[in-house]
């Protein structure tokens, strides 16, 4: 039996203290969607809730997962709580802070200490320790939970579900016409974008996030133009307002300054860019891999879409990596159905499928020798994350206040900064004064020596 339920969390804050910021982004609102799985006959006690802000295509993925599950235990129903990326972060906090959380939630690596120092992740190393598959992840998947502290020395709050990276999309036919290849560089890039724009038949070069989310977008132009994935200095000085990394910040801000991506893109997010691609405005746009299916739903094919690497910044290469953990609520209701679900879920026998129904890399050893993830429209995107060559972008996810530097903090900048209002120095300026702040209680806490890139 299949239902379709619509939640709705109320909003409280006598659990955490949340600043005037965070206050105005939450709502009360309703979670879009939720599909139930199990048969007749499941008591409330046996339902597992699963928080999925991962997008339309690898919420399909997780449905068809938690089906499978339940056709398996007809006696736990398995409910994924699909909500958009965009207000993924606010909702959950709604959730938690009204004492209502999920039982399964799947984090973005920037979002796990936020939420553990909220105390709202369940620690899952007594169980871990003796599970027969906690050695079938790549050292990828591993290294990527070690940074976003889902794995902190012995100690699992999480694993990898799935392996996130980036590629180029280009528009084929646009590219055929002017005779033009992806471009390799990013000075090639910025010449490739200027010749696909053209206004009077609405077509333009990028499709430019600047609202929520933007900067996945402008972060990796910054290391590339820095040749570094530091955060801060031997001195736990932030660095990212440095004079290179302000320069790779003023290439991208140009691009929408110079009327290369639609003006109306300041208040695009996942999915404005991504129909700005496929509907034919756009020429190009940088993505994961499971925004090609998005594509091939929406009419395009090998004939009208091509991707590519990253194109190499003046001082470096930059694979765009990174992680969706899965990881247990300290305040589900149902841990014991659960467990049962995320220990079945989190097999090599399920992740791969679920990988290839998703269009995501996947997690664990085995599925990296799969042909499907290695050859056509995925081939791009399997380079960029087994590049020994390119730099590896990093991120300070120890410090809980990433979530919101990233979720809050850097949208409203960013876009102060396409309005004109402020340059990209000032920007970068705010931005290190934060994280500065930020570093410093982390090592007032734990002392100087901070996690480093691998």
């Amino acid at each position: 039996m299949t239902e379709l339920f619509i939640h709705h969390s109320p909003f409280t804050i006598h659990q955490f203290s949340l600043s005037r910021r965070e206050m105005l982004k939450l709502t009360g609102s309703a979670l879009l969607g939720a599909s139930v799985f199990g048969c007749g006959g499941a008591s409330e006690q046996n339902t597992v809730t699963v928080f999925s802000p991962t997008g339309d295509v690898k919420t399909r993925a997780l449905t068809q997962s938690a089906a499978a599950f339940s056709e398996l235990h007809p006696d736990i129903r398995v409910e994924v709580l699909s909500v958009p990326w965009d207000q993924g972060r606010a909702k959950l906090i709604t959730m938690v802070a009204g004492g209502n959380p999920p039982d399964l939630i799947i984090l973005t690596g920037q979002w796990m200490a936020e939420f553990r120092a909220m105390g709202a992740i369940d620690n899952l190393t007594t169980w871990y320790q003796t599970w027969e598959h906690r050695d079938a992840f790549t050292t990828t998947g591993i290294q990527r939970c070690e940074i976003s502290a889902a794995i902190e020395g012995d100690q699992v709050y999480g694993l990898p579900l799935e392996i996130t990276t980036r590629a180029m999309f280009y528009q084929k036919r646009w590219l055929d016409e002017l005779g033009l290849e992806p471009a390799m560089t990013r000075a090639e890039w910025r010449l490739l974008l200027e010749k696909l724009t053209d206004p009077e038949k609405n077509r333009y070069g990028y499709a430019l996030r600047g609202a929520r989310g933007g900067f996945w977008t402008w972060w990796p132009i910054l290391e590339e133009f820095s040749g570094t994935n530091e955060w801060f200095d031997e001195n736990n000085r932030c660095i990212i307002n440095s004079t290179d990394h302000v320069e790779g910040l003023t290439f991208w801000n140009d691009i929408y300054q110079d009327g290369l991506s639609p003006r109306d893109s300041l208040n695009w997010g996942y999915n404005e860019l991504v129909q700005g691609f496929w509907s034919g405005i756009c020429g190009c746009i940088e993505q994961d891999p499971e925004v090609v299916p998005t594509c091939l739903e929406h009419g395009m094919d090998e004939s009208t879409l091509i991707t590519a690497v990253m194109p190499a910044g003046p001082k470096a290469r930059v694979a765009s990596n990174d992680i969706w953990i899965l990881s247990m609520a300290s305040g589900s209701q149902n841990k014991d159905a659960a467990r049962q679900f995320y220990a079945w879920m989190m097999t090599p026998e399920q992740l791969i499928p679920y990988s290839k129904a998703s269009n995501v890399l996947p997690s664990v050893k085995q599925g990296m020798n799969d042909p499907a993830f290695s050859k056509g429209l995925f081939k791009p995107f399997m380079e960029m994350a087994s590049s020994t060559a390119a730099l590896q972008n990093w991120y300070p996810s120890y410090l809980p206040e990433m979530g919101e530097f990233i979720e809050v903090l850097v949208t409203e900048e960013q876009q102060n900064m396409l309005l004109k209002r402020q340059s990209p120095q000032d920007m970068l300026d705010k931005l290190a004064d934060f994280l500065n702040k930020a570093q410093k209680k982390y090592v007032d806490q734990h002392g100087p020596d901070t996690p480093r890139p691998v």
